[in-house]
């Protein structure tokens, strides 16, 4: 990566309530700094997947011309995020021999054992989107992390694979090209999230991160330093405005502002005597209602997404021994008293992730709402840097995975 001149990541976060855009500086140094950032009210998704194509593709136009107005940069390309219940995870083994001529593991071993891995049938509707290795065994001596530069006769990898709906991609990707724009990298996005919320020691001792998004709650896994485990269900945020204007009788806008005003997840947190005044609607006047009737809305749809996830995970042997707990991100994680809802139903310690590691635009790279959009541009930078593994769909689009792209260029 050149250290003369900067260049250009863009991330997209199209998400069911909101479109994300990230401009990142790469260059001169080892981190990204934000230089631009926009955003826009998400039309035309639903559970995180594509209903519209139209009003999709023009809410990714408004929060692209933000961005690039801050940026003062013309944005040609993003890698993208996607989530959504029609995305779905396995863990598969590969295996392959060594050349006798040489016997040492190199990189291009490591590739072919995790293609090896990746080489399953699957239904016809359903394509690979990432194939992530976990552990390798050299000639049965399991538990290795990286085996290159090792003598061996045999590699073997378990890797876990993200597979993904192939009409949904392909409508995902018809909205970005609908706004004009290249998509050079698509990511699972719990999976780039978590590259910009965990630290190494929570993967490394367990932990689960749940991405708390308008219309998806996405999860990943991560023990001994690996993905074990990711997916999401069809209900966020969304549902809980839903609930409030069906609790309330009032519009899903006015429901929106009183969550985000005055919600909070657990009604025992609320004082018996704070009221909250709901906005005259129609022909009703305005009127007062305790904030404790609110929270009583909000806490069920709570507990049963955070049921849900762990009905999920409770069949994995490696969520048995999280060492690091929970961590919430996302909006969604912004509604107070969630994280206490979060330990009583895990039963596990709890703590609000927020992005870190990068530079420029503070405000923004530090707020849990924007933490799929950062770990977009983290992630890519790794790809680009050929630290992360992965294989895709990049021959059926033409995507570049080996080397920097300039995605913007100066107006």
């Amino acid at each position: 990566m050149s250290t003369m001149a900067p260049d250009f990541i863009v991330s997209i976060d199209v998400g069911t309530t909101r479109v994300s855009v990230l401009v990142g500086e790469v260059g001169g140094g080892e981190g990204i700094r934000i230089v631009g950032a926009g955003s826009s009210p998400s039309e035309g998704m639903k559970r995180g997947m594509v209903v519209n194509i139209e009003r999709a593709a023009a809410c990714v136009r408004r929060a692209i011309a933000e961005a690039e107005k801050m940026a003062g940069l013309e944005i040609q390309g993003v890698c993208a995020g996607i989530s959504g219940p029609h995305v779905k995870s396995f863990n598969s083994r590969g295996v392959i021999a060594i050349p006798t001529n040489r016997r040492e593991i190199s990189t291009k071993d490591v590739e072919r054992v995790t293609k090896a891995a990746g080489n399953i049938t699957l239904p016809s509707e359903r394509e690979v989107l990432h194939a992530i290795p976990q552990d390798f065994v050299v000639d049965n001596e399991s538990g290795i992390r990286d085996p290159v530069g090792m003598s061996a006769m045999r590699l073997e990898a378990e890797v876990h694979l993200i597979t993904g709906h192939t009409m949904s991609i392909e409508n995902f990707v018809k909205v970005l090209r609908k706004a004009e724009l290249d998509l050079l990298d698509l990511f699972f996005a719990p999976v780039a999230t978590a590259k910009a919320v965990l630290t190494e020691d929570e993967m490394e001792s367990g932990c689960v991160l749940v991405d708390m998004g308008g219309g998806v709650a996405g999860y990943a896994l991560y023990q001994g330093g690996c993905l074990r485990k990711s997916g999401g269900i069809a209900l966020g945020g969304g549902n809980v405005t839903n609930d409030i204007a069906i609790g309330l009788r009032v519009p899903v806008s006015v429901a929106e502002q009183l969550k985000c005003k005055h919600g909070m997840a657990v009604g025992s947190m609320a004082g018996g005597d704070e009221v909250v005044t709901l906005p005259a609607v129609g022909s009703k006047s305005n009127r007062e209602i305790r904030r404790q009737i609110i929270a009583s809305i909000i806490e069920p749809r709570c507990e049963e997404i955070f049921t849900l996830i762990k009905k999920e995970l409770s069949s994995e042997s490696y969520y048995r021994m999280l060492g690091s707990g929970i961590v919430l991100t996302g909006g969604g994680a912004k509604l107070e008293g969630l994280d206490v809802v979060a330990e009583q139903v895990f039963d596990q310690t709890v703590r609000i992730g927020r992005p870190f590691g990068l530079d420029g635009l503070v405000e923004i790279a530090s707020d849990e709402s924007w933490s799929t959009a950062t770990g977009l541009l983290l992630y890519e930078k790794a790809c680009l840097e050929g630290r992360t593994r992965r294989t895709g769909l990049g021959d059926r689009f033409g995507w570049m995975f080996d080397r920097l792209r300039k995605i913007a260029s100066l107006f």
